[in-house]
């Protein structure tokens, strides 16, 4: 099973109306008796509104590209990094799973996207369906009205009625979206991903067949890649490590590096090294973060890269080795 997200457009319309027209979902909704006029204009607000960067609102088509529902991010604040999101499946749609995969797919955008870092969900007490619908979810936390009572006095305002409040946090959401998986095949498919962390083909290539390849996937796309060359029966070394742009910055790295630690630990190793470069300042940082403390450093490493790398305006020289005990 599979959803598809586009764009509103009017062609819409007639199909949108029919669904929202019906009781179950028309009073869930709380909307009026409407025609389709009135469908057609809801659909030209969505589109100024999200070209006013306010909202992404999306149709959701199933596997025969048929209109099953509407899903939107409403009420967009990048200051705050978060926003409200708002959906609804056609009566005959139901109870068939179609609710979560909208959901990961507009959450996707949500926090790949525009890296909003929460989105909340909320519901009208009376209306017992939703809630259910969201307790389903793994990756919901539910009840935060005391940790957001602005988020939810607001809600309640807007529905003119009491409401639950419930959120989607980033890091919950990248745990769920993100899985690392053993590669048995041909790794050179898998070369432009290395080279995302290591510039030089050469050095790559010297290394490419060893130890362990694993891909890093964001539901069912490539996100990245880890390789993991043991050195000892107790010492394993995270040789490379990249994560595509699109998904860069928005915590998947931190997710992938406390799941390599658990596989290396389920292995036995007792110690993980990383070694990153001089210059690569974040890097430092994220390492360091995670757990791991300095342990050595290779002076003129990268002196002898065919070609000079900078970053941050630095030259890559050292190799600044870290290590975590597990």
């Amino acid at each position: 099973m599979a959803v598809t997200l586009v764009k509103h457009d009017i062609k819409y319309a007639e199909a949108m109306h029919e669904l929202s027209s019906m009781p179950q979902v028309r009073d869930a909704l709380g909307l009026p008796a409407g025609k389709v006029e009135d469908t057609i204009n809801f659909i030209k607000r969505e589109c100024v509104d999200e070209e006013e960067g306010k909202t992404v609102p999306r149709v959701v088509l199933n596997e025969e590209g048929q209109l099953i529902g509407v899903t939107s991010l409403m009420f967009i604040d990048q200051h705050k990094r978060s926003c409200h999101i708002g959906s609804w499946l056609g009566h005959q749609f139901w109870g068939k799973g179609y609710n979560l995969e909208a959901k990961t797919a507009i959450l996707d955008i949500a926090f790949f996207e525009l890296g909003l870092a929460h989105v909340f969900a909320g519901a009208r007490k009376v209306n017992i369906r939703s809630q259910k619908a969201q307790e389903k979810l793994s990756f919901i936390r539910l009840g935060v009205e005391k940790e957001y009572p602005e988020e939810h006095s607001w809600l309640e305002v807007k529905e003119k009625q009491p409401c639950v409040l419930n959120v989607f946090e980033r890091e919950d959401f990248v745990r769920y979206r993100t899985s690392v998986e053993k590669v048995k095949g041909e790794r050179e498919d898998f070369l432009p991903q290395l080279l995302l962390a290591d510039e030089s083909e050469v050095a790559v290539r010297e290394y490419l067949n060893k130890g362990t390849l694993y891909e890093i996937k964001c539901g069912e796309l490539l996100a990245g890649v880890a390789l993991l060359i043991p050195q000892s029966d107790s010492t394993i070394e995270l040789k490379n490590i990249a994560i595509v742009p699109k998904y860069q910055g928005k915590g998947m790295g931190k997710e992938v590096l406390r799941q390599i630690t658990e596989i290396c630990q389920k292995e036995g190793y007792q110690t993980v090294l990383v070694g990153t470069a001089n210059s690569s300042i974040d890097n430092i940082a994220f390492y360091q973060k995670a757990g791991f403390r300095m342990e050595i450093i290779e002076k003129d490493f990268f002196r002898n890269y065919p070609e000079p790398i900078y970053e941050n305006g630095i030259r890559a020289l050292d190799m600044i080795f870290f290590s975590k005990q597990l």
